[in-house]
């Protein structure tokens, strides 16, 4: 037999304010129609479940069983109802995501995560390369959203949304002498190689590390990194330090030491998109991104 949840709802509503009328003005319905209703899940089921002497209604034995399981039916209902509703409306498609490197093991992983929670319908399919270039692709429409580092003045027509900015360390081998040290300032690293960028689309990093000497009067020796790897090849052959944000590296880094400057210098983790063309899933992505920048840096 199939139940009619609406009889159902109906009768419990009756059975748990014990009055026809008070039942009625809470499902918004006549009361002749409510009495009729319950009446016909009595027939339906074959079982008195509810007595009348007059106005006082009280449930039977049956009554009190399809009350409970009734209640537990139309909870179980209603969920089911609400999930696919959520599901339904839930913002469905497919977006191409560039990667900066150093987003590698933080803010990127943790872009993916609050998007397959907050976006589960969002197919997104991810490449790595250079901010720069990252920005070329979004500008040209290769890209749909990028992660960008230390992001230049964008292309026109690129917007950038605040991932996260986070506190440069000295990335340096585990021997060297200062690797112990519990913070750094600028000046204590005016004897040491700093690597830098030689490429363009990393210019934006560049620019801020050595605008920071700058402000500070030093004039630091610098070494233009011959590896594309954020300086990890370089600094392990003792070429240099790069001043770098500590998510761009594993947690355990054997032979690695980093050390956080004071002050602090801000790296910034950028959202870059289309200022126009922005359908559905994109401004989804975005909506994620910004409440992706209130959560302390993990």
């Amino acid at each position: 037999m199939a139940l009619d949840l609406r009889l159902i709802r109906y009768f419990v509503a009756v059975a748990c304010e014990g009055n026809v009328t008070r039942a009625a003005e809470l499902l918004h319905i006549s009361q002749p129609s409510l009495s009729a209703a319950v009446k016909q899940l009595e027939q339906q089921l074959g079982v008195q479940l509810l007595e009348r002497s007059g106005r006082r209604i009280a449930v039977t034995a049956a009554g009190e069983l399809l009350l409970r399981r009734g209640q537990e039916l139309l909870e179980h209902a209603d969920a089911v109802a609400g999930e696919v509703s959520q599901r339904g409306s839930a913002t469905a498609g497919r977006l191409r995501l560039g990667l900066t490197p150093t987003a590698r093991y933080g803010v990127g992983p943790e872009l993916l995560a609050a998007c397959a929670t907050g976006a589960p319908a969002v197919m997104i399919y991810t490449s790595e390369d250079t901010t720069g270039a990252l920005l070329r692709d979004v500008a040209q429409g290769r890209l749909d959203l990028a992660v960008t580092f230390c992001a230049p003045e964008p292309p026109e027509g690129i917007v950038l949304t605040l991932l996260r900015e986070e506190s440069a360390v000295v990335h340096m081998p585990s021997t060297h002498r200062l690797a112990g040290r519990r913070k750094l300032k600028l000046e204590d690293l005016v004897d040491e190689p700093i690597l830098v960028s030689a490429g363009r689309d990393s210019s934006g990093f560049t620019d801020r590390v050595l605008s920071a000497f700058t402000e500070a009067g030093i004039a630091p020796h610098t070494l233009v990194d011959p590896y594309p790897d954020l300086g990890l090849q370089a600094v392990r052959e003792g070429l240099g330090m790069v001043v770098y944000s500590r998510s761009a590296f594993p947690q355990q880094l054997t032979g690695s030491a980093f050390v956080p400057l004071r002050p602090p210098i801000a790296l910034p983790f950028h959202l870059a998109a289309r200022e126009r063309e922005k359908g559905a899933a994109v401004r989804e992505i975005i909506g994620i991104a910004n409440e992706l920048q209130e959560r302390p840096a993990s």
